[in-house]
């Protein structure tokens, strides 16, 4: 097994043929379905996922899975999402999330800084592939340790860059059923409504709806208490599955606000 090389040899070595997988796969009406999507807020090769999870695993088997060790099969994760194209990106999220994440190499203290300097640095810097990292890594990470990745990803509301403070919330749409997190995600929700940014009030708007088929009251006092702060597009997300009345009453209640 190899362990010796340097992490930038490791990616000249094996990043190449990953990427060289995956463009054997580009498709033009891909690519502009995709760019079109996002708004044009990120390159695109032009491949789909199934192909990209096809392309990961293959080169997985075939290159990494026997030459490199755990840690710097994570080095090599974490280098895919610091490419620049989308696909890349996407190939590293399922890197972390189909193969290291059960295998349990990513660890609290040993690599938070690493996972919220992919927010810091730039390389995770629109919603699409914040929303996947969070659904598909740091939401995996919370499941499976309740106590010191929920503590940690909460602490990301403060932070100044945009899609690391969504990251806060958005991490925990997949255990928005369990109340252990209620009070964690109300001091996140509590710092990112108050932001002008679209992308943090609609993270708060959509935590709030998920959380709402588990806890109506805590959805609507979160409302009232913060309700000045809220854009339409965010209250009727997290207003989604109330009663038609009520979205009625809670959206005047903005408007009048708003006057």
């Amino acid at each position: 097994m190899a362990t010796h090389k340097t992490g930038k040899s490791l990616n000249q070595d094996h990043i190449p043929i990953l990427l060289n997988l995956i463009n054997q796969h580009t498709n033009p009406a891909v690519k502009s379905w995709w760019e079109n999507y996002v708004k044009n807020s990120a390159p695109f090769r032009g491949v789909k996922m199934a192909v990209i999870r096809k392309c990961l695993h293959k080169w997985h088997g075939e290159y990494i899975e026997d030459v490199l060790d755990l840690e710097q099969q994570l080095d090599l994760a974490l280098a895919l999402i610091k490419e620049k194209y989308t696909e890349d990106k996407l190939a590293g999220t399922i890197f972390l999330h189909e193969i290291l994440i059960p295998k349990e190499v990513i660890k609290p203290k040993k690599d938070v800084k690493r996972l919220a300097d992919l927010f810091s640095n730039g390389h995770i810097y629109d919603w699409n592939i914040c929303d996947w990292f969070c659904m598909k890594v740091l939401g995996e990470l919370i499941e499976r340790n309740g106590k010191e990745w929920p503590k940690l990803i909460s602490k990301w509301s403060s932070a100044e860059n945009l899609w690391q403070a969504r990251a806060s919330v958005v991490a925990f749409v997949r255990v928005s059923e369990n109340r252990d997190y209620y009070n964690m995600i109300e001091k996140s929700c509590s710092n990112l409504i108050k932001r002008e940014d679209r992308f943090s009030k609609t993270a708060v708007g959509w935590i709030l709806r998920e959380i709402s088929k588990h806890d109506d009251k805590f959805v609507k006092q979160f409302i009232e208490r913060n309700m000045s702060h809220f854009s339409i597009e965010s209250l009727r997300n997290a207003l989604k599955y109330s009663s038609s009345h009520e979205r009625k009453h809670y959206l005047n209640m903005l408007k009048n606000l708003k006057i």
